[in-house]
């Protein structure tokens, strides 16, 4: 029974990132061939910076809500109220942390006007994702994959018409937020129809205990996104517009397609939660078998990227992007590790020595800071997809040692 719900869960996740990716993809390729590569590189690089701000603005909260509430369901009315406006104020928070870090990284005022429009969407996305840990938590993951389908259709359907409008790029990036937008205040007229209690309690001693519980999770998930973004991030900082637009183009296809391993982990996580208490043995085997699965999925995705990349970014960007395919290719190789390293969150994050995991997490972000550093300035975006492969083996190594340290215990 707890399989068949994970694979139910897996299937219905997995399908709707698969719909939302397409949606998004051919809104990133219409994107790509309206703005040309150089605002396209802009709008990449402030998505990019934007995204890498989520999980800062959910502090681990909607992962804490995944592995509180799977255990103790009785207490859902008491942590919806109360964390409905901490959601809020580690929001703000994040918004103006992303603000200030442009500033200090020296970006344009244009690039900061740029952050502060698309900054906004932080707000209505965590409180969609607060809403939905509820839901997930209970292993009815139904509306999550809702939500990962309706949110790029309607951002896509807002920047569409404001690009027929001839509008400047600030409202194209105004689209994320009023998709957003509208997505969190229909989740807010259900939530009471799922018994959430509607509630706004400032309790200082439970935002403690939040802190206390989600501030790993949160720091994990900040470094796990600059992580993954880091390298686009960088080539925008050491090369420019126009790098970025190019490596930005052939990164996206990898973004999108990990969001399917990463389907499989959710739908386990609540599972994960439960056997790391109670049935270790079991744990590992599951483990395995998923790893093993995510292997073999794996292949077709890193085939087609090796293989066929030029015709691809043909079909997909046009002629222009071309440039980016040998990077494409190599990031075909990387996408195998990428599918594998997804596993190990579910059982790091459960386990009770997650607070030990953090120095490899921070020293595998830094390696990966290295290796962008060093190879994206002698060889420009190749070099950026060589840093990725060398920071996802590192991570494998990392990862796995650190879970079977806790599954032999």
């Amino acid at each position: 029974m707890m399989m068949r719900r994970a694979a139910r869960n897996t299937f219905f996740l997995s399908v709707s990132q698969i719909i939302a990716r397409l949606i998004g993809f051919f809104y990133f390729i219409f994107m790509a061939r309206v703005l040309g590569v150089e605002v396209f590189g802009v709008y990449n690089f402030t998505l990019a910076f934007i995204y890498n701000f989520i999980p800062v603005a959910g502090l681990g909260v909607a992962r804490l809500v995944l592995r509180d509430i799977s255990r103790k369901r009785q207490k859902t009315n008491f942590y919806f109220p109360r964390l409905l406006p901490l959601c809020f104020f580690t929001s703000f928070g994040a918004y103006f942390l992303a603000l200030l870090l442009g500033l200090i990284l020296g970006q344009s005022l244009r690039q900061i006007f740029y952050l502060a429009i698309l900054g906004l969407f932080l707000i209505p996305n965590n409180l969609t994702y607060l809403i939905v840990s509820f839901r997930n938590a209970r292993e009815k993951m139904g509306y999550t994959a809702i939500v990962n389908i309706v949110t790029p259709i309607l951002i896509a359907l807002f920047g569409i018409v404001f690009v027929l409008m001839k509008l400047p790029l600030s409202f194209i990036l105004f689209a994320h937020v009023l998709g957003g937008a509208v997505v969190s205040l229909l989740l807010l007229n259900r939530a009471q129809s799922w018994g959430l209690a509607w509630g706004w309690v400032i309790d200082k001693k439970f935002w403690r205990y939040v802190f206390s519980q989600s501030w790993i999770f949160a720091l994990l998930l900040i470094l796990a996104v600059f992580y993954l973004r880091l390298s686009v991030v960088l080539v925008g900082i050491l090369k420019g517009a126009y790098f970025t637009g190019l490596y930005g183009s052939v990164f996206k296809f990898i973004e999108a397609i990990i969001l399917v391993p990463q389907s499989l982990a959710l739908a386990l996580f609540p599972i994960s939660s439960k056997l790391l208490v109670n049935n270790k043995k079991r744990l590992a085997m599951i483990y395995k078998k998923g790893l093993g699965v995510l292997f073999l999925f794996s292949l077709p995705f890193s085939l087609v990227i090796i293989f066929f990349s030029r015709p691809i970014l043909r079909l997909a960007y046009g002629s222009e992007y071309l440039a980016a395919a040998p990077v494409f290719s190599l990031l075909g190789w990387a996408l195998i590790l990428f599918f594998v390293n997804v596993l190990p969150g579910n059982i790091i994050l459960n386990s009770t020595k997650v607070k030990q995991f953090l120095p490899l997490a921070v020293l595998n972000l830094l390696l990966k800071l290295v290796f962008c550093l060093v190879l994206i300035s002698r060889y420009s975006i190749l070099g950026a997809g060589w840093a990725v492969i060398g920071g996802e083996m590192v991570g494998l190594v990392i990862n796995n040692l650190f879970v079977w340290k806790i599954l032999k215990e």
